[in-house]
């Protein structure tokens, strides 16, 4: 896919020189050193991937031996000619089967994610979700620029020249400019914005109801994806190619999905995915939750009484990470815990639960009633706050939240227009048969 990566960086090697030129003599090797926790080996092996799909084994892939959709299929097939190459595969989408069956979804304690105990992930029900697949790692900047050259070509999406800030919800206080990108007219969500292609990291120096300590943004977080008006093409920096995706609004990752005859997974199918076939309370390598097990902040950032979490600061990265660099749950899904927050189909309803066991919603359970919020400053709320317009759910955490909210069963509230350094996606394939059920 070499089609979305930059040629160059030599425009930012100024800006580093001057970095370096500037920082105090009594910095040394502290401030400039990687910690080994920042230095981790990507534990996916996309080739391994190809490789259990090459059914023939004659190392190339057909769309029939592809586990993803024909247009992602044709999409990687640079030449055209029906066949996938290693190269052509090296920054493919690949998806874990996740079989069908029932799990207790929810919880009857509540969860202390932030200053005042969440309970809207009761009661503790029996769902049946049936079976469907899931993306082994959230989506990637590679994944996303290669969308939007092909939503743009298609006239799916428009590019403006906008600017990153806060009017957009994005952490960002100062109009710096920045590519925008929204729904064409005629087109899904029309309008909305989808994505700003930050070139700065979001900026974290104001202190509001929701956080106790002010964390100052860390530089690797800004979008890494890059717009040339002159080219009319999108393309990722070098090293970067498998981040995951960010500044992502609810838009903008279900309008991805639906490009690719893909959706969002619903709340059912991403904590039933998440508890990985064992009832994990959080959906890693083994139920449990430190530092060594994924990429979010492992000590107190939210100043929550009754503290119970890992505690570890110093092994903190302060940036999202390359995808799939910790060991994934039982089904084979790297990062379902930390690194990006990642939206759901579902509105957000506190008692969506009690609704779905009042109603007897018992299979592939789904809150499709909502209405999007207005974006002109009147929809408050946040996290551990109330809101006064509908939101969407996101679920998993990611690396600047805490361990409490990577729990398999913590449901986040966010309003679609939200879309900052730590919100990404995944997504899902599910059979045409399946049917989703809100109630209704």
């Amino acid at each position: 896919m070499t089609n979305v990566m930059m040629p160059q960086v030599r425009a930012i090697l100024p800006v580093l020189t001057i970095l370096y030129a500037c920082a105090p003599a009594g910095m040394g090797n502290y401030a400039w050193e990687p910690r080994d926790v920042e230095l981790r080996d990507q534990v996916y092996d996309r080739q391994a991937e190809f490789d259990r799909l090459d059914a023939d084994g004659d190392g190339y892939l057909t769309s029939a031996e592809y586990n993803g959709t024909e247009q992602l299929f044709v999409e990687l097939d640079d030449d055209d000619d029906g066949f996938m190459s290693p190269d052509e595969a090296r920054y493919m989408m690949t998806f874990a089967d996740i079989p069908g069956g029932s799990f207790t979804m929810g919880t009857d304690d509540p969860i202390q994610a932030f200053q005042e105990p969440a309970t809207d992930a009761s009661p503790a029900h029996k769902v049946r979700v049936d079976a469907f697949q899931m993306a082994a790692t959230e989506i990637t900047t590679t994944q996303y620029a290669l969308y939007l050259n092909s939503a743009l070509e298609a006239g799916e999406i428009t590019v403006s020249l906008g600017d990153v800030s806060d009017e957009y919800n994005t952490r960002v206080g100062y109009p710096v400019p920045a590519y925008v990108v929204e729904g064409a007219e005629g087109k899904a969500f029309a309008g909305e914005i989808f994505i700003h292609l930050s070139p700065i990291t979001a900026l974290t120096h104001v202190l509001d109801e929701g956080s106790g300590l002010l964390i100052p943004g860390h530089p690797l977080n800004q979008g890494w994806i890059n717009y040339s008006a002159e080219l009319e093409y999108f393309s990722v920096y070098p090293g970067f190619e498998d981040w995951p995706a960010a500044f992502l609004k609810w838009w903008g990752a279900q309008a991805f999905a639906e490009h690719y005859g893909l959706s969002l997974p619903t709340e059912a199918e991403w904590e039933y995915a998440a508890r990985g076939g064992e009832q994990y309370d959080f959906p890693t390598s083994d139920g449990t939750n430190d530092c060594s097990r994924s990429n979010h902040a492992c000590y107190n950032v939210m100043d929550v009484p009754k503290w119970d979490g890992a505690d570890t600061p110093e092994e903190f990265i302060n940036f999202r990470f390359t995808v799939g660099s910790w060991d994934p749950n039982p089904y084979g899904l790297f990062d379902m815990a930390g690194n990006v927050w990642e939206w759901n189909l579902d509105w957000y309803h506190e008692d969506f639960y009690q609704h779905a066991v009042d109603q007897g919603i018992t299979t592939n359970p789904v809150n499709l009633d909502g209405e999007d919020p207005p974006m002109d400053g009147t929809a408050t709320g946040g996290p551990g706050q109330l809101f006064s317009h509908d939101a969407r759910v996101c679920r998993g955490g990611s690396y600047n939240y805490h361990e409490q909210v990577t729990r398999t069963a913590y449901r986040f509230p966010v309003y679609p227009f939200i879309g900052n350094d730590h919100f990404g996606a995944r997504v899902v394939l599910r059979p045409a048969s399946t049917v989703l059920d809100s109630g209704e």
